[in-house]
């Protein structure tokens, strides 16, 4: 039997290190915005992973940046091939410094808050807008709305803010068919959170609040 979950309850470090562990030959599947990575193992070793364009090491690196999607381990699934040598602590550890010395990068410094928000029951993903409207970072590659979407969001939100008189309000939440988005001033930019429709705002937004402190 499959052991299946999301990887807001269970990140990918505790994953490899529960197979590993336990000396598990299996195989890992994680989908996340409509894209595959797999993670395989033997006798509890990692040997071989893929994460398109990245085969070995460096699609377990980029991986482990992942906060949100599902995960699947099969048991008794063996790799295709062997790319990675490397035990598994030592992959783990250099995988956590390449993130580390990532944060350097405009569009990898805001993983911590991404990581934050996302564990937040509700939370699907999130942005930061920049004052020129534009994204500087994201939680997700996912597509689904244009840059025009957002900045017409951030022109709503201007303009809230100016009937209540303030600069930028705190938080502004909106709703609209399936989707319901939260807004929030964090420093000079612009949070845009993507919610569940079903998501009670007044319940979250004290979470919300907590992870942009």
């Amino acid at each position: 039997m499959a052991l299946v979950g999301d990887l807001k309850d269970l990140k990918l470090p505790s994953l490899i290190q529960l197979n590993c562990m336990e000396k598990n030959t299996a195989k890992l599947t994680i989908e996340t915005d409509g894209r595959y990575g797999f993670v395989y193992f033997e006798n509890g070793q990692v040997v071989h992973a893929e994460y398109d364009p990245q085969i070995g090491e460096e699609a377990v690196y980029r991986m482990l940046q992942l906060y949100s999607g599902k995960f699947k381990v099969e048991s008794g699934i063996r790799a295709p091939a062997q790319t990675i040598k490397l035990s598994w602590n030592s992959l783990l550890l250099e995988g956590l410094h390449k993130m580390d010395d990532g944060e350097a990068d405009p569009s990898r410094r805001y993983d911590h808050l991404f990581e934050r928000l996302l564990t937040i029951k509700g939370v699907i993903k999130a942005k930061i807008i920049n004052e020129a409207d534009e994204i500087i970072a994201s939680s997700s590659q996912d597509k689904s709305f244009s840059e025009y979407f957002y900045l017409l969001l951030n022109y709503e939100t201007q303009k809230i803010g100016e009937l209540l008189q303030l600069e930028t309000p705190e938080i502004v939440t909106f709703s609209g068919g399936f989707n319901k988005f939260a807004l929030c001033a964090f420093n000079k930019f612009l949070v845009v959170i993507e919610l569940e429709s079903k998501t009670k705002t007044e319940v979250i937004l004290p979470f919300i609040r907590q992870a942009l402190r």
